[in-house]
């Protein structure tokens, strides 16, 4: 299943870095999921945590460090806990996010966002850049994304780029994807109060909000036919829909549902418009949908496959592929 956002699939300009390789900015692993609170009667075991440590050089310059710190902050929009346990803070171990490059020698880590370019990793890997860019390598099985440049301004500009737009934005893809899906187990158990909050959260379906935002100044250089596809689904969800289940007139609700995520595939999968996805979603990430599906008892099996009736409406599929 594709994510919802219409507007979270296009190319933002606003001073894009190079980006080496293509999609590299989203295609990291920024995050994962695990259990948290363990030891509590609230132990959650697929919260969304951090899955890298953001790095910088212990010489690095200031503002560099602070741009360190401005990233590891729209991380942590996107996750849900560091991922901590009771044990974690009797032991006062609590996970680390924003660490030295001297500090990393002593932690265990998996995947690595390490910004400048005055540090020990960036100058074991050989590197240099002559541009504002985003690099992703991969060392000893370990997924690292550098933000480099030739000078200060260059990172800095790279940088603000991965914290401002690729993190805000993912943060506001993801919990917009998975509200939705939600959102059609409220309505299917008539639960319409709440799924009417879910719409106008900040932290629900409102969570676009940023993503049409940011998308804004793309967005106004799309063909009449894309905008016309984001016109009509925008007013399905923020006027149609809310009218729907402020009347409780569930089978209105559902359609007007269906319709809305028709559009998503139009502009995911080019339905009748240009295509502006370019790249194949990370599967660990966003297949949380299916869990949420299934929470709600939306899932009936296809010959011997599992499949979310919030993307396949029943035998008429709207997805185009299983």
């Amino acid at each position: 299943m594709k994510r919802l956002i219409v507007l979270g699939v296009i190319s933002i300009s606003l001073a894009q870095p190079v980006i080496d390789p293509p999609f590299a900015d989203r295609l990291f692993p920024y995050v994962t999921y695990g259990e948290v609170w363990t030891g509590t009667p609230a132990v959650i075991k697929d919260a969304v945590i951090p899955n890298t440590l953001v790095v910088y050089g212990s010489k690095e310059d200031p503002d560099i460090v602070a741009l360190a710190g401005r990233i590891a902050y729209y991380l942590g929009q996107w996750t849900e806990d560091i991922g901590f346990t009771a044990e974690d803070v009797r032991q006062s171990k609590m996970p680390e996010l924003l660490v030295s490059d001297q500090r990393l020698k002593s932690i265990n880590y998996q995947n690595l966002i390490v910004v400048g370019v005055n540090n020990d990793i960036v100058k074991e890997l050989g590197l240099s850049f002559e541009k504002p860019t985003i690099k992703m390598v991969q060392k000893d099985g370990k997924n690292i994304l550098i933000v480099g440049g030739a000078n200060k301004e260059q990172i800095m500009q790279a940088g603000r780029y991965l914290a401002d737009v690729r993190l805000n934005f993912k943060a506001g893809a993801y919990r917009t994807f998975f509200s939705f899906v939600a959102l059609r187990g409220y309505i299917e158990k008539g639960e319409f109060d709440a799924g009417l909050r879910l719409i106008r959260s900040p932290m629900g379906l409102s969570a676009c909000g940023k993503n049409m935002a940011l998308a804004g100044p793309m967005v106004a250089q799309w063909g009449d036919d894309l905008k016309a596809v984001v016109r009509h689904r925008n007013n399905i969800l923020y006027n149609e829909l809310p009218k729907a289940l402020e009347a409780k007139d569930k089978e209105k609700a559902v359609n007007l549902w269906k319709e809305a995520m028709l559009t998503c595939y139009q502009c995911h999968q080019g339905i009748n418009v240009p295509q502006v996805r370019r790249f194949k979603p990370i599967e660990s990430i966003h297949a949380k949908h299916q869990q949420i599906a299934e929470s709600f008892g939306l899932v009936k099996v296809i010959g011997t496959e599992k499949s979310c009736i919030a993307c396949h409406a029943g035998p008429t599929t709207i997805r185009g592929y299983r």
